[in-house]
């Protein structure tokens, strides 16, 4: 495999093997799972924003989002990204900035810039943003050797940037999102064991001095109500209790469609964005929480495998990031939802309320099409297929 190797370097992940067979089931498979998670997110939506504009917003905001998803899908080839990544990167960090200073202050966050009627939230695009300028890095960055910190230092000062101008808004669980897609993706990476190890030491550290100086008191009181939810009940505390509450109640087939107490009678905050699958669970109960968790474990089984398959490191690291931007956005608000995780403002992808979340979502679902469909170009026996694996010099 070394010496088909169109580089020279030993520490990236490269696909091993030839495609002998043109496989077909990623993109309706992933299609289908796109369209069940939009009919039960909005349906769900209705529910949980009854009586007030925020469902017909998301609605007329649709035909944006779809159109995304297939231009970036089916109307860019996949080796466009790479190309544009470091601008778009770029772009986004001025918005950031631009945040900061003309933002639209909401909830105790400046996270919202307006044009015209036209209202977005750049930090939402620089999850994806990340994902590709990461990719494009390492992509172009091949060294023969295990990544030591020194090697990695110029690309966590990239995402520094944007890390830092999130957490100023603030907007702690977005960067969060975007420092756990980074370390998803360099998982996927040789890294120096001794570097490694530094990591683990140091992290304490890091967690004490952001503790002392960089939180917030309230994000404080969210961390230690997730100790002991009954620290503060009827203030940090409330929405956590509320929300176990909801689910708790919905048993294993739920109480109904629009017939959950703790929504309509409106005890449960934030129903609509970050405690929206709260709703879901009240309604539809155990088995309707199952069948979300199953498409989301779809999406991310997906990912991974066209990550698998990829045809060189920018699509395979790519198509990672992809699949950590679905599953930490996950987890994190189902963790939030039942209690386990301090409640730091991680939205739902497809279920809560906001449209750039959504439109990033789309926009990240078609890359990974057109990864695939770039990996099964027909070539000839050239193709590559198969796992990552190590190319030693030769």
């Amino acid at each position: 495999m070394a010496s088909n190797a169109s580089t020279k370097n030993s520490v990236f992940l490269l696909p091993e093997g030839e495609i002998k067979e043109h496989k077909t089931f990623h993109v309706p498979l992933l299609v289908a799972a796109l369209v069940l998670l939009m009919i039960l997110g909005f349906s769900n939506l209705y529910s949980a924003a009854y009586g007030t504009p925020l469902f017909s917003i998301q609605l007329r905001n649709l035909v944006v989002t779809i159109s995304a998803f297939l231009v970036f899908g089916w109307a860019i080839p996949a080796r466009v990204y790479s190309g544009y990544a470091y601008p778009v990167f770029a772009l986004v960090c001025i918005l950031l900035t631009v945040v900061l200073v003309l933002g639209k202050i909401a909830g105790g966050s400046q996270r919202w810039l307006s044009l015209g009627p036209i209202g977005f939230q750049p930090s939402e695009f620089a999850k994806l943003s990340v994902i590709l300028t990461v990719a494009t890095y390492f992509a172009s960055h091949r060294i023969e050797r295990p990544y030591r910190l020194t090697d990695l230092w110029p690309i966590f000062g990239i995402v520094g940037v944007a890390f830092g101008l999130i957490f100023a808004q603030p907007d702690f669980g977005t960067a969060g999102i975007c420092a756990l897609i980074v370390l998803t993706q360099l998982i996927f990476l040789r890294i120096d064991l001794q570097s490694m190890v530094l990591t683990l030491v140091v992290s304490p550290l890091i967690g004490l001095v952001g503790w002392l100086f960089f939180l917030r008191p309230y994000q404080k009181l969210r961390i230690l109500n997730l100790i002991n939810p009954s620290f503060d009940p009827q203030n940090t505390g409330y929405n956590s209790l509320q929300s176990l509450i909801a689910v708790g109640s919905g048993g294993l087939w739920g109480k109904g469609y629009m017939q959950g107490t703790q929504a309509q009678l409106k005890f449960l905050p934030a129903r609509h964005t970050d405690f929206i699958f709260s709703v879901f669970a009240e309604e539809h109960g155990f088995w309707g929480a199952a069948l979300v968790f199953f498409l989301f474990g779809t999406l991310i089984y997906l990912a991974l495998d066209i990550a698998r398959e990829a045809r060189d490191t920018f699509s395979g690291l790519t198509a990672i990031g992809i699949a950590a931007l679905i599953f930490w956005e996950y987890i994190i608000n189902i963790a939030m939802v039942l209690g386990l995780f301090p409640v730091v403002g991680v939205p739902l992808p497809f279920f809560s309320f906001g449209s750039s979340m959504l439109l990033t979502i789309c926009m990240a679902l078609g890359i990974l099409v057109a990864i695939h469909r770039h990996t099964h170009l027909k070539r000839g026996q050239e193709q590559p297929k198969g796992k990552f694996i190590v190319v030693e010099k030769g």
